[in-house]
């Protein structure tokens, strides 16, 4: 997995949202970091925050229970966690387990980054 990260401007809204880039598989070999660097950032006051899913090829059950943990931590810190245009596996992942129902997701980064700044 490699996460890269990227601030951006959401619409015509003076608000910027991190949106971290994910690619490879998010498993139990690989949530535990991801994790750690998400807390980390929510720690540093960046409380918008959208996962860019393109590139995820694959994500397990430790990698749901770390995007819910970070969802979590996010309404914590009165921020708020988006996921923006999985792929197509990861989209019907997320389906199945019933994410759409706990996560907002979008179509499009774009979407998801105005949704996190709202």
């Amino acid at each position: 997995m490699e996460i890269t990260r990227e601030t951006m401007k959401a619409g015509e809204s003076e608000k910027t949202v991190e949106t971290i880039h994910i690619q490879g598989r998010l498993d139990s070999m690989t949530s535990q970091e991801f994790e750690k660097q998400l807390f980390k950032l929510l720690d540093e006051g960046k409380t918008l925050v959208v996962l860019d899913c393109s590139k995820l090829d694959y994500v397990s059950s430790a990698g749901l229970r770390a995007f819910l943990s970070t969802a979590k931590k996010a309404r914590q810190v009165q921020g708020k966690l988006t996921i923006g245009c999985p792929s197509l596996q990861v989209g019907e992942i997320l389906d199945v387990a019933g994410f759409s129902g706990i996560l907002p997701i979008f179509k499009t980064l774009e979407e998801a980054v105005n949704a996190a700044a709202v």
